[in-house]
């Protein structure tokens, strides 16, 4: 499950001139014992759903304090209060140093944060370069004005002793195959599903992949010219309103929690999902047979494969500092400590993948879950591009999410309020809206 993304009035040609503008802080060197004593850092952050990997962000403020002498305070916010938060300081240039925010919060704010490319580039050495969605989560103009935390990768969760019985003995790999398998499935009354619903995180998260599979994308590069009306996204749409009458019913009203509720109460043998539901079952199975009975007959799947190839779309975190801080070596020497080796390598493995940071030479560090079960999460990283491909996340591709035109376009075909055809159509229409009201 991801939080909703930010929308925002500014353009992006105000944001690249704006961006511009601002002076680049440099990296600075390490900060000596009690160099910054006397000053406070206030960080803002959400609840991530692995809890020991909120401990680890508030011992990591403990230990800054205890290093510098600088009072670092973590101030933790439920749900979409967080966003509002950012916004508030945004706005008024007061209440905090630095936030976690999601996939287009860069785009958004990019003239409101501090240029951190000189630090980017050193961390980013440190681990073998980044990986491109990091990249274009924290990019604008050309600089980097916030620090990738990670994605959390979204698996097919499925139940092993289903398919099985179906005749399946591994997850399928390509989306024909998926097809065929959802069939059988269906027919022995333990159907799939995928979120078609209004929800924050898996109405992206299960519908970008099947678009981008067969060659359909929202924009050309330029992030500006709507593409969405296309051949391929015809045969995206064409296949997800055939594999939607072996669905189990309901999904076009799914939030982000029911995919999971469907999946413990075993309505559905298959369905799109970060790590957690595996996590909670795991942890719950010393005392629960029922869940002990769940992890023992569940495994993950990557995402099948389209004629266009394999992709997936991820919940991004990402590290914003504020330019209206007064304490930016503070801030610096905060995110130098994150991206150090001592905390991130141990912080990732404590998330069992859950969040990976976008990083190329993670592929090599011992990062990765030793449950045989979550080992495809490896393979899952390297999959992810942000809403709006081929552009970049522009407050353009971020309206069109916070207002599910590609979730609704595949929900109408799918239960025949519009043909195929017709709901490219309209999709295509409701993105030409967006870009025009933009460049006005």
């Amino acid at each position: 499950m991801t939080k909703r993304i930010s929308s925002s009035g500014i353009t992006r040609r105000g944001v690249l001139a704006m961006a511009a503008a601002l002076p680049a802080v440099c990296a600075a060197p390490a900060i000596a014992q009690n160099a910054l004593k006397g000053t406070k850092l206030t960080v803002l952050a959400s609840n991530w759903y692995v809890p020991e990997c909120n401990t680890q962000l508030d011992q990591l403020a403990a230990d800054i304090t205890r290093d510098t002498g600088m009072e670092v305070r973590i101030e933790r916010f439920v749900g979409d209060e967080l966003t509002t938060k950012t916004a508030a300081i945004i706005g008024s240039g007061r209440g905090a140093d630095l936030a976690v925010g999601y996939e287009f919060d860069t785009y958004a704010y990019a003239p409101k944060l501090t240029d951190v490319t000189a630090l980017a580039d050193e961390i980013g050495k440190n681990y073998g370069g980044w990986l491109d969605s990091g990249k274009a989560a924290s990019v604008v103009g050309g600089r980097w004005k916030s620090l990738c935390i990670g994605q959390a990768p979204t698996a097919w969760n499925y139940r092993t002793d289903q398919f099985a019985a179906a005749g399946l003995n591994a997850f399928p790999d390509t989306f024909d195959d998926l097809l065929k398998a959802a069939k059988l499935l269906h027919a022995r009354g333990t159907p799939i599903g995928m979120t078609l619903g209004h929800a924050n995180g898996d109405g992206r998260s299960t519908n970008y992949p099947v678009l981008w599979g067969f060659g359909g994308k929202e924009f050309e590069t330029d992030g500006k010219t709507v593409a969405i009306d296309s051949p391929g996204t015809l045969k995206a749409v064409e296949w997800y309103a055939e594999i939607y009458k072996y669905f189990i019913p309901g999904t076009t009203a799914w939030l982000d929690p029911d995919n999971n509720q469907a999946f413990l109460a075993g309505k559905v043998s298959a369905t799109v999902n970060v790590n957690t539901i595996y996590l909670a079952s795991r942890k719950a199975a010393a005392t629960d047979p029922a869940r002990k009975l769940m992890i023992e007959n569940m495994d993950h799947g990557n995402w099948p494969r389209g004629p266009a190839g394999r992709f997936a779309n991820y919940n991004i975190n990402v590290w914003l500092p504020f330019a209206s801080s007064p304490n930016k070596a503070g801030q610096l020497h905060f995110l130098r400590e994150w991206y150090s080796r001592k905390f991130l390598l141990n912080w990732t493995k404590t998330g069992q993948s859950y969040f990976i940071p976008t990083f190329a030479g993670f592929d090599k560090e011992d990062v990765w879950p030793d449950d045989p079960k979550l080992k495809i999460f490896r393979e899952l990283n390297k999959l992810n591009r942000l809403a709006g491909y081929a552009g970049p996340p522009t407050p353009i591709a971020a309206e069109a999410v916070n207002k599910y035109i590609l979730v609704d376009m595949f929900a109408k075909a799918c239960t025949g309020e519009l043909t195929p055809k017709q709901s490219v159509q309209w999709a295509a229409k409701e993105y030409q809206q967006i870009a025009k009201k933009r460049r006005a």
